[in-house]
C-alpha cells in the first residue's frame, strides 16, 4: 500500500508540474479534444504571445481563459500576481474586474424585469421616489433603467461621493444620494455618455426592489447559480488570500509616471466596478451566455432576455451598448463584450455568440488596454481557427522609410483633446500623446500603426502639404494639426495660478500649460485640453469627462485651494 501510495503521489506531483507548464490538459480541454477540436496549437501560440508581452514590460501578470460553448478549454496564469514576493499568477488568481461588473448588474436588473417586479422603461423614481438629479432641459424624457444600462441617460460620469477619487468607502446609497446636487449633461435618450454613477443607480434600485443587499442578491441569484465560487463584491479573507497585487503608474507632474502598489478600497460605485473574480469564474459566465441563459440545467436568465441584452439599445446602429454589454464585431462576427480598468487592474471579456467561443483576459496592471486587447483579439482568432477553420489575416507588413521621410513627420501637434509630439525612433516613429507613448510602425504612404500601453493596432494617418511636410494626422478618433512651439503663443497670465496638482496622491489631477492652453491630467491617463467658459470654469473635451466641467475655487485672497472636476472636489496638493 505504501509503495502504491508513493507511486500515486509521484504521479500526481508530476501531473501538477506538467499542468503548470501547460503540458497536461484540464478535463474540459480533454473533453473538447475528444470531440475532434484540438486546441493545442491555439494554446502554444497564445502562450508565445503572452511571453512576448511580459518581456515587453507593460504587463506584470495575466490570467486567461478560453471557452468553447460549455467548456473552459484552457485557463492559465502567467507572470506574477505579486512581483516583490515572486508569487506567480494562476488560473485561480483573483483580480478586480472593474467595469465588467456592469454586466452582472444588468443581469440582476433583467431577472427582476422577467419576474414583473420592475419595468426598465418606467421612470427610475417609480422605484426610488427619493432619487434626485437636476435636469436643466425643458420637456426632457424621464430617466429609465434602460437608458442607464446603455449609457443614454445624460448622467455625469462620476458622483461627488464614492468615485475612484473617494477612498472613504461610503457605500452605494450615499453615492446615489450625492447625485442630488448634480446636473444632467445631456437630455435623456439623446447621446451616449458612459456613466459609472448611472449604473450605480441601477444597482441601488435592484437592492430596493429585491429588498435585499445588492451583493447578497448577486451571490444568491447570479454568482452561486453560475458556480462563480471564487468571486465576490467585497474583499473578504478568502478573496484577499488570492488577490493579485495591482500595479498603478501615478503621474508625477513632470511628464513621467511612478509605479506604486494600487490602493485597496471598496468603491461607492460598487455595482459599476467593484467585482472581484478569476478567469475561470468569468469563463463559467461565458458558458452561461453560450447556453442562452442556462448552465448545467439551471436557468439564470431567459434566452429572449439575453438576446435583448445583446442588442444595441436606443440607437439604429448595429454597434453600441446593449443592456450592460458592448455590442461590436471581430472581423465579421458579432461580439458582446466589456473591458474593465480599475486601480492596478485591466480586464476584458469577449464572446462570439454565433460560434459560442469566448475569451477572458485579466491583468494586474493599470489601464494596459493595448496589451489586453492584443491578447484578447489573438485568442479570439485562435479559437475561430480551431473551431471553424477561419485563418487569421496576416499582419500588415512594415515598410522601410528613409530617415528623411521619417523626419518629415516629426513635430508637435494638437487636437481637440490632446497634445502630441512625433519624432523618429530607428525605423519607426515614436508618438507622445498627452504623456502616453506609442511606437508607430510604418505601413506605407502616410499610414502607420500605433502600439502602446493604451493602444493596439491603432491607425495613424498623416496629411502632407505640397512641400512634403506633414501638416497633421488622424488618430484616436481625433484630428491633430501641426503647431509651431516657437510661435510664442502664451496662456493668459491669470491662468498661472491654476497650475499644479490636486486630489489624492494616487490619482492626482495635474494642471499644466502647453501651446497657450491649459491641460488637465486625469486618472493617470492623458492630459486633456481645457476650454475656458469664464475666469474659473473650463469645459472638458471628448474623453473620460466629455462636456463636463473643471471649476477652480479661490479663497478671499485669490489663491486656488481646490478644483472641482465633474462635481468632485479635489483639494490642492502642496502650495503655490
Amino acid at each position: 500500500m505504501r509503495k502504491a501510495s508513493l507511486a500515486s503521489l509521484r504521479s500526481s506531483v508530476l501531473s501538477v508540474r506538467l499542468l503548470l507548464l501547460g503540458l497536461v490538459l484540464t478535463p474540459s480541454a480533454r473533453a473538447a479534444e475528444a470531440q475532434g477540436l484540438d486546441y493545442t496549437q491555439a494554446r502554444f501560440s497564445l502562450e508565445s504571445m503572452i511571453a512576448g508581452e511580459l518581456k515587453r514590460g507593460l504587463v506584470s501578470g495575466v490570467s486567461v481563459a478560453l471557452v468553447d460553448d460549455q467548456r473552459i478549454v484552457y485557463a492559465r496564469g502567467f507572470g506574477f500576481a505579486d512581483k516583490s514576493r515572486r508569487i506567480p499568477s494562476s488560473a485561480d488568481t483573483v483580480y478586480r474586474a472593474g467595469s465588467i461588473s456592469k454586466l452582472f448588474t444588468a443581469l440582476a436588473t433583467m431577472q427582476l424585469a422577467e419576474q414583473g417586479r420592475l419595468n426598465i422603461d418606467h421612470a427610475i423614481t417609480d422605484y426610488d421616489p427619493d432619487f434626485r438629479i437636476v435636469s436643466p432641459f425643458d420637456d426632457a424624457k424621464p430617466i429609465t433603467l434602460r437608458q442607464l444600462m446603455c449609457h443614454r441617460s445624460g448622467f455625469i460620469r462620476e458622483a461627488p461621493v464614492g468615485s475612484y477619487f473617494d477612498s472613504s468607502e461610503p457605500g452605494a446609497e450615499k453615492t446615489v444620494s450625492s447625485l442630488a446636487s448634480c446636473v444632467l449633461v445631456y437630455p435623456p435618450d439623446t447621446k451616449t455618455k458612459y456613466s459609472n454613477s448611472g449604473v450605480t443607480v441601477v444597482g441601488n434600485i435592484v437592492e430596493k426592489v429585491a429588498r435585499t443587499p445588492f451583493e447578497s442578491y448577486q451571490h444568491k441569484y447570479i454568482l452561486d447559480p453560475i458556480g462563480m465560487n471564487h468571486s465576490g463584491w467585497r474583499l473578504d479573507a478568502q478573496l484577499k488570500f488570492k488577490l493579485a497585487t495591482g500595479y498603478l503608474p501615478v503621474a508625477d507632474g513632470k511628464g513621467g509616471f511612478d509605479e506604486i502598489r494600487a490602493p485597496q478600497f471598496e468603491f461607492g460605485i460598487l455595482p459599476a466596478g467593484n467585482l472581484y473574480t478569476t478567469c475561470e469564474d468569468l469563463g463559467r459566465f461565458l458558458m452561461l451566455l453560450f447556453g442562452e441563459g442556462r448552465l448545467e440545467g439551471r436557468e439564470v436568465i431567459k434566452p429572449e432576455t439575453l438576446a435583448q441584452m445583446f442588442t444595441p439599445q436606443l440607437t439604429k446602429s448595429t454597434n453600441g451598448f446593449g443592456l450592460g454589454f458592448s455590442v461590436g464585431n471581430f472581423r465579421q462576427h458579432k461580439t458582446v463584450s466589456h473591458m474593465g480598468a480599475v486601480y492596478g487592474f485591466t480586464s476584458a471579456i469577449t464572446a462570439i455568440p454565433q460560434h459560442k467561443v469566448g475569451v477572458v483576459v485579466l491583468c494586474n496592471d493599470d489601464i494596459v488596454v493595448g496589451p489586453v486587447r492584443k491578447l484578447n483579439n489573438a485568442a479570439l482568432g485562435l479559437l475561430l481557427e480551431a473551431k471553424i477553420g477561419e485563418m487569421s489575416p496576416p499582419p500588415a507588413p512594415a515598410v522601410k522609410l528613409s530617415g528623411a521621410e521619417l523626419q518629415s513627420f516629426a513635430g508637435e501637434y494638437e487636437s481637440e483633446s490632446f497634445w502630441a509630439k512625433i519624432e523618429p525612433n530607428g525605423d519607426e516613429l515614436r508618438a507622445n500623446i498627452s504623456h502616453q507613448r506609442l511606437e508607430l510602425r510604418p505601413l506605407g504612404g502616410l499610414r502607420f500603426e500605433g502600439e502602446g500601453r493604451l493602444a493596439h493596432q491603432s491607425p495613424f494617418v498623416f496629411q502632407r502639404n505640397s512641400d512634403g511636410q506633414a501638416t497633421g494626422f488622424t488618430a484616436l478618433g481625433q484630428n491633430f494639426r501641426r503647431v509651431d512651439p516657437k510661435s510664442g503663443q502664451e496662456m493668459p497670465p491669470a491662468w498661472k495660478k491654476f497650475l499644479g496638482s490636486y486630489g489624492p496622491s494616487f490619482i492626482p489631477l495635474i494642471v499644466s500649460a502647453r501651446h497657450g492652453h491649459l491641460y488637465a491630467m486625469t486618472e493617470n491617463e492623458f492630459d486633456y485640453r481645457l476650454t475656458p467658459l469664464n475666469q474659473t470654469v473650463f469645459k472638458m473635451p471628448p474623453g473620460l469627462y466629455i462636456d463636463e466641467q473643471l471649476v477652480f475655487q479661490l479663497d478671499a485672497n485669490g489663491k486656488v485651494h481646490s478644483a472641482v472636476l465633474a462635481n468632485m472636489t479635489l483639494r490642492r496638493r502642496g502650495s503655490r
